[in-house]
């Protein structure tokens, strides 16, 4: 398995139909879904650690703890629609350890059909709350407190994380 976290959750829920006779997928998905060098960072996501991992490195990225939402994916299922996995590119976190790092993957060689064959994908899910894994801003504390010295680097942190931690 793989998880991916929202940027903008609320995108996602409710959903959102194009109000056109020939609409198919709202571009507000697609945008959700910004690639770089054509390739999206997801995360490992096998085990319970697995999805803590993922989620306090997603939470590393921001400036302030919030409420975060992730989307389960299943790795079989992206191979049935050609999308790849990559996993030589360490993920980026500040403030994580290795250990953490080492998990992050990139679905890669996304073009135009695969980035919309995702969309899909990933509006399925939106629709299937097993596959969904939803965090209110406190459990992202309680989970970031929880790492706090031992996979979390403090002095690594971003400042403004940091502060907002009471780190």
């Amino acid at each position: 398995m793989l998880i991916r976290g929202l940027l903008y959750p609320n995108r996602w829920d409710p959903i959102k139909e194009v109000n056109r006779k020939d609409g198919f997928i709202a571009a507000d998905y697609v945008t959700e879904l910004r690639t770089s060098q054509n390739m999206l960072s997801v995360w490992l996501a096998n085990s319970k650690e697995d999805i803590e991992d993922a989620v306090v490195a997603l939470a590393l990225g921001k400036d302030k703890p919030s409420r975060m939402v992730a989307y389960l994916m299943d790795e079989k299922e992206l191979e049935a629609l050609e999308i790849e996995t990559l996993n030589n590119q360490k993920g980026v976190a500040q403030g994580a350890v290795d250990t953490i790092l080492d998990k992050h993957r990139n679905l890669v060689e996304l073009d135009y059909w695969r980035l919309g064959y995702l969309t899909q994908y990933m509006l399925k899910i939106a629709k299937d709350t097993k596959r969904q894994v939803i965090l209110t801003k406190d459990e992202v504390v309680e989970l970031l407190n929880k790492y706090k010295g031992t996979k979390v680097i403090v002095e690594n942190v971003n400042e403004k994380l940091r502060e907002k931690l009471n780190w």
